[in-house]
C-alpha cells in the first residue's frame, strides 16, 4: 500500500522559522561581542605599542644628555657672542625645557648629545691649527665638532679640511667662528685668555718637553672627534586630524635643522618634569632656573595617549563612555651622563 504523504503544518514552519531566528541572533551577538573585544583589545595593544616605543626613544635621548664618548670636562671654544656659538653653552648644561610652549599646552624637552660615529685623531703634537684624523668623509667646512680624550671634550668648529686626513681650526673666521687657536684644559683656563693664540693642550703631545707649547705631559689616552648635535621632543599636529610626538635633531648650533621625526600618534599630551640635585621633588621647567639645568639628575615624563581610527572602525576605538580610548604613563630616567653625576 502507498504510505500516506503530508508536508509541514503552518504551525509547524513558524516554529522551525522561529527556531533558526534564535540561533541565528544568538551567533550574530556571539560574533559582534567577539568583534567588539577584538576591537578593544587590539585599540590597547596599538596605544601599549605606541607607548613602549616612545618610552624607550625618549628615555634613551635622556639617560645620554651631555654625554660623549670621553670626558665630562668640556670646553666650549666658539664665539658665544653669536647664536651658534652661544648654543653650546646650552648643550654643556645636557638637558634644558619649555614648560607648556607646544599644542594642548604639552611641554617640549631639548637633550644635547655626542654619541654618534666619531673618527679617531691621528696627530695633535702642536698648538698649531691643524689636527690629524683617520678620515674626513663624514664631515665638513664649518662643521661644528668635538674633539676629546679621557680629560678633555672640546667644542671647536672646522674652519677648514686642508688634506682630507686634518681638520683646521683656526681664529677669527667662520660663524660662529672659533675665539682662539690652541685648545685649553678648561673652561676658566679658556675664558681667561679667550683670544690667546701661543700655547695650549695638545691632544697627542710628544715626549713632555718636546714641544713646550704643549701645556700638558702627553695624556697616554686616545683622541677622537664627534659631532654633537641636540635633539628636541615636542607635540605637534599631524596631517591626519590629531597630534603626534616628533624627535627633531640640531646640528651646528642650529645652522642645520633635520626635519621631525614622527614617533608616535596619537599622542595628546606631554608633561615633562625635572628633580634638580638630590631634591625630592620635580618642578615645572619654568621652575628651573639657567644655573641649574647643569644640576638635573633626573626627568619625569608623563604621556596621554589616544587611541586613532586607522585600520580600525570608528566604534573599535570608543570607550564605555563613547569617547576615544586614552592612557596615562609616567616614567622617570635617570641623567646617566650628566655633568654633575659622580
Amino acid at each position: 500500500m502507498q504510505a500516506a504523504q503530508r508536508g509541514f503544518s503552518l504551525i509547524e514552519l513558524m516554529i522551525s522559522l522561529l527556531l533558526s531566528l534564535l540561533v541565528v541572533g544568538a551567533a550574530g551577538s556571539l560574533f559582534l561581542s567577539n568583534q567588539k573585544v577584538y576591537g578593544a583589545t587590539e585599540t590597547i595593544n596599538r596605544i601599549q605599542e605606541n607607548q613602549r616605543s616612545a618610552f624607550e626613544m625618549l628615555a634613551r635621548d635622556v639617560r645620554e644628555a651631555g654625554g660623549n664618548p670621553c670626558t665630562r670636562n668640556v670646553v666650549n671654544m666658539l664665539d658665544t657672542s653669536k647664536a651658534g656659538g652661544l648654543y653650546y653653552t646650552g648643550w654643556m648644561d645636557g638637558v634644558s625645557g619649555e614648560n607648556g610652549t607646544r599644542v594642548n599646552g604639552s611641554d617640549e624637552i631639548t637633550l644635547y648629545l655626542a654619541n654618534g660615529s666619531s673618527v679617531a685623531v691621528t696627530s695633535n703634537n702642536s698648538p698649531s691649527a691643524n689636527i690629524g684624523v683617520s678620515s674626513t668623509a663624514d664631515l665638513a667646512t664649518n662643521d661644528i665638532v668635538m674633539i676629546c680624550n679621557a680629560e678633555v671634550a672640546t667644542i671647536f668648529q672646522a674652519t677648514a679640511l686642508p688634506s682630507g686626513l686634518s681638520i683646521q681650526h683656526n681664529s677669527g673666521n667662520g660663524d660662529p667662528g672659533n675665539l682662539q687657536k690652541p685648545f685649553q684644559i678648561d673652561q676658566t683656563t679658556f675664558d681667561s685668555n679667550p683670544s690667546g693664540n701661543a700655547n695650549g693642550y695638545c691632544f697627542l703631545p710628544p715626549a713632555t718637553g718636546a714641544n713646550p707649547n704643549c701645556l700638558n705631559p702627553p695624556s697616554g689616552s686616545p683622541a677622537q672627534v664627534v659631532k654633537p648635535y641636540g635633539v628636541s621632543w615636542y607635540l605637534k599636529d599631524n596631517q591626519r586630524g590629531g597630534t603626534s610626538l616628533y624627535r627633531q635633531v640640531t646640528n651646528n648650533g642650529g645652522a642645520s635643522v633635520q626635519t621631525a621625526g614622527e614617533i608616535s600618534e596619537g599622542v595628546t599630551d606631554m608633561q615633562i618634569s625635572y628633580k634638580v640635585g638630590n631634591t625630592a621633588n620635580f618642578v615645572d621647567a619654568s621652575a628651573v632656573t639657567a644655573a641649574q639645568w647643569k644640576q638635573v639628575t633626573a626627568v619625569r615624563t608623563r604621556l596621554t595617549f589616544q587611541a586613532v581610527q586607522g585600520a580600525l572602525a570608528a566604534n573599535d576605538i570608543k570607550g564605555t563612555d563613547n569617547a576615544n580610548v586614552t592612557r596615562t604613563l609616567d616614567d622617570y630616567i635617570v641623567l646617566r651622563n650628566h655633568q654633575d653625576i659622580q
